[in-house]
């Protein structure tokens, strides 16, 4: 980056910029090459402030949660990476309607286990699903994500975005979602961050809702790897199937390349062993893709996103 654009974007931020910052700390599967930048904005007037510099210098960049569902390349990113304040991860509860509705807001970077147990304290059920996942509303968002057969666009009612023009409320009626993806974002990206979401909430027995919370994460406990890093489920399951039990069928439990591994406790988990790189990864999940192709007749498609 040019001197006197580093100058210009030490400005527009209240904190430090991290210039070469190695991106393996800030990614769940802990691999990835440094971005030529990393800032935090505090609030709207820094984002603002960044996506016009973004746009004027013709400067690359991207907003990462909490790094998980990412995989960042051994070269890194020659951009800024852009990660979410406090403002940005503020939870706000509506009124309670008489049948029981209660809207729900948070802000784009808000932990999406933290929201859950806030909703849980209030008695609010339908966000129970997201229990233990490691991400933030805004990758919840783009992504659709979901777990145990329900998804975030299920209870979604609109989102505030922020583009160069300012800020957009957009209704879940008019937006396309679809399994662990939102059709219109590729309209909106590069151009566009997630802020806020409101979600429509059933108020339900606070107990009843724990035990939900309780439930799942237990199961999430027991059937995911731990104590290795990984990126979730590395793969998209196919209609009708799982991506774990054909990967399993294809005898890859375990199978290893590198410093990366198909966990032998889930196999659709691609876990860092320890010093695993980018590379190994991607030569792994080759090696996925076209042993179940040649074994079962379908394409995987990876449900990891890529930097």
């Amino acid at each position: 980056m040019h001197p006197l654009f580093r100058e210009e974007l030490s400005h527009i931020i209240s904190g430090q910029v991290e210039w070469n910052c190695p991106l393996s700390g800030y990614t769940s599967f802990a691999i990835g090459g440094p971005a030529e930048a990393l800032v935090t904005a505090e609030n709207k007037a820094e984002l603002a402030g960044l996506l016009d510099f973004f746009s004027r210098r013709q400067v690359a960049w991207r907003v990462i949660g909490k790094g998980t569902n990412l995989l960042i390349r051994d070269e890194g990113f020659a951009g800024v990476i852009v990660l979410l304040g406090l403002e940005f991860q503020q939870i706000d509860f509506g009124i309670q309607q008489e049948d029981g509705r209660t809207r729900v807001s948070a802000g784009g970077g808000c932990g999406l286990t933290r929201l859950a147990m806030s909703c849980m304290e209030k008695g609010l059920a339908g966000l129970e699903f997201v229990t233990g996942i490691p991400g933030t509303v805004g990758g919840a968002v783009i992504m659709n994500a979901g777990a145990w057969g329900s998804e975030i666009a299920s209870v979604l009612k609109a989102l505030t975005v922020l583009t160069l023009e300012g800020e957009r409320t957009l209704q879940r009626r008019d937006l396309d979602f679809g399994y662990r993806c939102w059709h219109d974002f590729h309209k909106l990206y590069g151009r566009t961050v997630v802020i806020n979401a409101d979600f429509e909430l059933i108020a339900d027995d606070p107990e009843a809702v724990r035990r939900r919370c309780s439930q799942l994460q237990e199961k999430r406990r027991t059937s995911q790897p731990k104590g290795k890093g990984n990126a979730g489920s590395f793969f998209k399951n196919p209609e009708g199937d799982s991506a774990g039990r054909l990967i399993e069928a294809s005898g890859l439990k375990g199978r290893q390349v590198g410093g990366a591994m198909i966990s032998e406790q889930h196999a659709n988990f691609l876990v860092n062993r320890g010093g695993a790189t980018s590379a190994d990864v991607f030569s792994l999940m080759r090696l996925v893709q076209e042993k179940v192709k040649e074994d079962s007749g379908i394409e995987l498609d990876p449900e990891v996103h890529f930097i």
